[in-house]
């Protein structure tokens, strides 16, 4: 990233050139808090790395504090949580999508941030997170800026803040309005069912015990074994994924196994998923108890339990 750099430094101009030197605690905390936020969010949507990424490895550090007027630095704070994906290019990527993020603040391109992401979750939050950041500061001008002459502490413009306004992030927010049953009379209904069979002189009969509607009920994908990369996992008990139809995308996610991933299509989030899955099992038994988290040590766990035996 040429001119931000949230992975070092990202400066930021509360109020105008010739402002006073200062800023209110309540200012400068909202305008971090909603920040960091709005980074952990472009991190955990990054489609490129989605469940890669350990939220915790992007939270800020408040890195100094400049006159002209009055002059915040944040960066992400070093890496402090272990994680099995650690690589510095996922930082650098991430750190290059804020960047394009920031660009489309500047542009008051608001719909082209939302069009970015797959999934209506995706999309909710982000715009959400936008919000809170561009109105953190009130009705304070804020802008991005970076160091003209280090010498004197002086600044040049390199975006500028503009708020979104409310009704425009309503307007961009995605509503799942859920329909009563007397309103899809006309439509067809998805439902599951469980369904008891009986045998009697004969005869079948088959009645419905329980039965299931769209929002009750659950998608999943069930895997006996795991197919990845010229390797069969080959598992102690069949493992299920629970699976989400999210706008036009797809959302594979198992929490036990700490892996969440996203596709166009369901073959897309699939591939994703294998891949993740033998990239994860490899990395948590390369690394010691002492270099996990205790979350991560639980996962690991859950892991060698579900894994029988790996062959070619």
């Amino acid at each position: 990233m040429d001119q931000t750099q949230i992975d070092q430094e990202l400066l930021i101009r509360v109020g105008y050139k010739n402002d006073e030197h200062t800023i209110s605690w309540d200012v400068l905390k909202s305008l971090g808090d909603s920040l960091e936020a709005l980074v952990q969010s472009v991190a955990k949507y990054n489609e490129q790395f989605a469940g890669k990424v350990n939220l915790e490895n992007f939270k800020l550090d408040f890195s100094g504090f400049y006159d002209g007027s009055a002059v915040p630095a944040f960066r992400i704070a070093p890496q402090i949580q272990s994680s099995i994906f650690n690589d510095r290019h996922i930082t650098k990527s991430i750190a290059s999508e804020f960047d394009n993020l920031l660009q489309n603040i500047d542009k008051g391109n608001y719909q082209e941030i939302s069009d970015r992401y797959k999934t209506d979750e995706a999309k909710n939050d982000i715009i959400k997170k936008v919000y809170d950041f561009t109105n953190s500061a009130g009705t304070i001008p804020v802008s991005i800026v970076k160091r003209s002459s280090k010498k004197d502490n002086k600044f040049t413009d390199v975006y500028k803040i503009r708020k979104l306004n409310k009704s425009i992030m309503d307007k961009l927010i995605i509503i799942d309005r859920d329909l009563d049953v007397a309103d899809t009379m006309s439509s067809e209904i998805t439902a599951f069912a469980k369904v008891r069979i009986k045998s009697r002189n004969g005869k079948t009969t088959k009645k419905t015990s329980e039965l299931y509607q769209d929002k009750e009920a659950t998608l999943s994908l069930k895997y006996d074994e795991i197919i990845v990369n010229d390797k069969i996992y080959e598992l102690n008990f069949p493992i299920f994924f629970q699976l989400i139809k999210e706008g036009k995308g797809t959302i594979l996610e198992q929490e036990q196994l700490d892996l969440f991933a996203a596709g166009l299509t369901l073959e897309q989030a699939k591939e994703s998923l294998l891949d993740q899955f033998d990239h994860t099992y490899n990395r948590l038994n390369e690394l010691s108890a002492n270099q996990l988290s205790d979350h991560l040590k639980k996962v690991k766990s859950f892991y060698n339990l579900l894994v029988k035996q790996i062959s070619n």
